[in-house]
């Protein structure tokens, strides 16, 4: 006689009755309410960035994948863990912590609304449920959008990637081209390789069809992460095929072929060559293990139930989903209405006057056109040849933002130098003592344009604090937001050239010259963690 004494309850028993349901029911829906504004921003991201437009499907291939299984979740329930509980309360303190901030970083939202799900299924369902459920809920996190600078800092490695690789295939077919930048110059013709352009657009879509490839494909774990980490390369190589293609119309048959219906066409023809090339590797790697039809290539996977040996009890679900409703409603209550979403902004001067404080020097003031003004995203700004009673030349750059959200946040220089042509050819970080005895490090970029050289330094001055790297300005952005209900500041950006024969400590020697004649002048322009909030704003406005 067999001992059934650890069996696995049946599911459609009386296990799952209608409260359950109920419960879950609720737990959606607090869900829902608490990460609102999360979920919102997920669609918005969606809906306005190209390379993110696949978002929506995500979340049903993941529901699919659960579908697939049910039958397997049914038989493997078992005690529901407290531990998950735990991860329950943790998404929580990470939402209300985002708010807290009011920098509107979503993306701590958007995985913590993952950790939710997975800390429920260990709460609810136990240890099995967790595994079982654990793939389709990971790949959600190819739905959550990257922030924006970091789309930013990809696009431009990939615009160089494929103006590089796109070149080198014109030149392969025996058109002279000259690369500068971003910008392929044909000689009749020059096209700039834009963001647009850069790849990502067939990147992160291809990435998540990738990993879905990889699951469904029936080879070994090695056999499935070539296949997912050659969606890389693939669509670096086939973006950087579409430009030369480009190149080579434009070349041949005029510019109108570089845009419109015929650039977009190609474009489609690309990303249909990718999922060609992915499949042809499958196809590959399948044959070396034997395996030929395609029935043998593709599928999904067999997932059998595995009971844990403990026993799923309705009491032990319901209470473990009433604490984690509850946890959910009071983060939701708290996010919408107890967080203040009102960002103090500092009375200053307008950065027009800070020529004005340099005597004896000249200053030519640069305007630019409504688009440029919209990429800047300024609040104020000042772009300036300046030139000094000794005759040396500068350049001086201060965008100044009066509160950072919704993306809304300063260009580096380091992003935005290459689409210029200019080619970055160091960049290390420096440091300079001021006369008043402070001192801070900055970034120092020399770059090269043909064989004319600038020195460029460039840091962050935000409520006191002189930041040269991009990851201490966020996280100093984050305490403020909290401290002072501040995010205002300003990059600061200043250049001089570098004669021909000129060496470069020369350079450094005149732009810290520079420095220490312009930063007391900036007080006024860019105030400090002290300086009296005058003004109120609601960033959701």
């Amino acid at each position: 006689m067999s001992d059934n004494s650890n069996a696995q309850p049946s599911p459609s028993g009386a296990g799952f009755t209608l409260r359950p349901i109920y419960l879950a029911a609720a737990l959606a829906a607090a869900t829902v309410f608490a990460f609102w504004g999360g979920i919102e921003n997920l669609f918005m991201r969606w809906g306005e960035q190209q390379e993110l437009s696949h978002g929506y499907f995500l979340p049903v291939i993941s529901a699919w994948i659960i579908w697939s299984r049910r039958d397997a979740l049914k038989g493997s329930l078992g005690k529901p863990v407290a531990l998950g509980l735990a991860g329950v309360a943790l998404s929580a303190i990470i939402l209300v912590l985002s708010e807290l901030t009011v920098t509107s970083l979503m993306i701590f939202q958007h995985l913590a609304m993952i950790l939710l799900f997975s800390s429920l299924a260990l709460a609810l369902g136990g240890w099995r449920i967790f595994w079982l459920t654990l793939l389709p809920i990971g790949f959600l996190l190819f739905m959550v959008p990257p922030p924006y600078w970091v789309i930013t800092v990809l696009s431009q490695h990939f615009q160089l990637w494929s103006s590089q690789l796109g070149v080198w295939m014109i030149e392969l077919l025996g058109i002279p081209v000259f690369l500068s930048g971003n910008i392929i110059d044909l000689g009749d013709y020059k096209l700039q390789v834009a963001e647009a352009c850069s790849g990502l657009r067939y990147l992160f879509p291809f990435l998540s069809l990738g990993f879905l490839a990889a699951y469904l494909f029936h080879a070994p774990m090695w056999q499935r992460a070539v296949v997912f980490l050659s969606t890389i390369p693939i669509t670096i190589v086939m973006n950087s095929f579409r430009v030369a293609v480009t190149g080579l119309l434009v070349q041949r048959f005029g510019p109108e072929h570089a845009e419109g219906f015929i650039h977009m066409f190609e474009g489609w023809v690309v990303f249909i060559l990718c999922l060609a090339l992915l499949f042809a590797l499958i196809s590959i790697l399948s044959r070396l293990s034997g395996r030929k039809s395609v029935s043998d290539l593709l599928g999904l996977p067999e997932i059998q139930a595995r009971p844990d040996g403990s026993q799923w009890t309705q009491k032990r679900y319901t209470l473990h989903g009433l604490i984690a409703l509850v946890m959910l409603v009071i983060a939701g209550a708290y996010v919408h209405f107890a967080t203040s979403n009102i960002l103090r902004v500092p009375e200053r001067s307008d950065l027009a006057g800070l020529p004005y404080e340099l005597d004896g020097w000249k200053s030519y003031v640069q305007e630019v056109d409504a688009d440029t003004l919209n990429v800047l995203g300024a609040d104020d700004y000042i772009i300036t040849n300046l030139q000094s009673p000794e005759d040396e030349a500068f350049n001086l750059y201060i965008a100044y933002l009066n509160m950072q959200r919704h993306g809304h946040s300063w260009h580096s220089p380091r992003q935005c130098i290459p689409g210029g042509g200019w080619q970055i050819v160091d960049h290390d970080y420096a440091s300079i003592e001021l006369d008043e005895g402070e001192s801070f490090s900055f970034n120092r970029i020399i770059i090269e344009n043909r064989g004319v050289k600038q020195l460029v330094y460039y840091w962050y001055d935000q409520r006191g604090r002189k930041l040269a790297n991009e990851f201490a300005m966020k996280s100093f952005l984050i305490l403020d937001a909290v401290r002072l209900r501040r995010t205002d500041g300003a990059m600061i950006r200043i250049m001089t050239p570098i004669a021909r024969d000129e060496p470069e400590s020369d350079a450094d020697a005149r732009l810290q010259g520079f420095l220490r004649t312009l930063d007391p002048k900036l007080d006024a322009y860019i105030p400090d963690a002290s300086a009296t909030a005058t003004q109120e704003f609601d960033p959701n406005d």
